[in-house]
């Protein structure tokens, strides 16, 4: 089996993608790489600061992961953990919000090129690819992320954070950090139209 993984990290100050690369089987190659372009930028928004990150927008014409084959059984809105080391990545399914969940699936596509996500997973065999899941952290209100590991981690707010965030609004149907009532921050997903609201601790 050879197993591969390539850390791109997160940054606090913008959402950025962990990238891992990682083996299932003797022919099959697992791999989770950044977008480009996903990687945030932050900027000043009056009051308020945007780190901005851009993700596809899930659609009804997007296969599923069983029609592509996939070894990860994940449809869209579902969540997984990706994890692992640099020698024995990992992807599992995992219920969103929970301990155990750090991306969710917002599309499926046949090549990840065609991911805009934080994060974007696939399989191939001989360098041709079999499906990917294009992934973005799987935010919840009122719990906390620490993005400052190989992969973001949900932890207990009252933990100490290399790089921590705690969420207190979603708000869709909006690009403007300045919609958030509560934070002064937010991450912006410009194609999904949403705002993630956060406080840094």
């Amino acid at each position: 089996m050879i197993t591969l993984r390539r850390a791109a990290g997160l940054a606090v100050a913008a959402v950025a993608a962990v990238s891992l690369v990682a083996g299932c089987s003797d022919d099959v190659e697992l791999r989770a790489v950044p977008e480009a372009g996903s990687s945030a930028t932050e900027s000043s928004a009056s009051p308020s600061s945007s780190r901005t990150t851009t993700s596809a927008p899930t659609t009804s014409d997007s296969p599923s992961a069983s029609d592509l084959d996939l070894e990860v059984d994940a449809e869209i809105g579902d969540c997984v953990l990706l994890g692992g080391t640099v020698d024995d990545a990992t992807i599992e399914e995992a219920t969103c919000g929970s301990d155990d969940s750090n991306y969710l699936v917002v599309d499926i596509v046949t090549t990840s090129d065609e991911c805009n996500s934080d994060q974007s997973y696939y399989e191939s065999i001989r360098g041709n690819e079999l499906g990917a899941l294009c992934l973005d952290i799987d935010w919840q209100v009122d719990d906390c992320m620490d993005l400052g590991g190989e992969d973001p981690k949900r932890i207990d707010c009252s933990e100490t954070a290399i790089e921590g965030e705690k969420v207190t609004e979603i708000l869709e149907g909006t690009t403007d950090v300045n919609d958030c009532s509560i934070s002064d921050s937010g991450f912006v997903y410009e194609e999904r139209e949403m705002v993630v609201c956060a406080d840094s601790f």
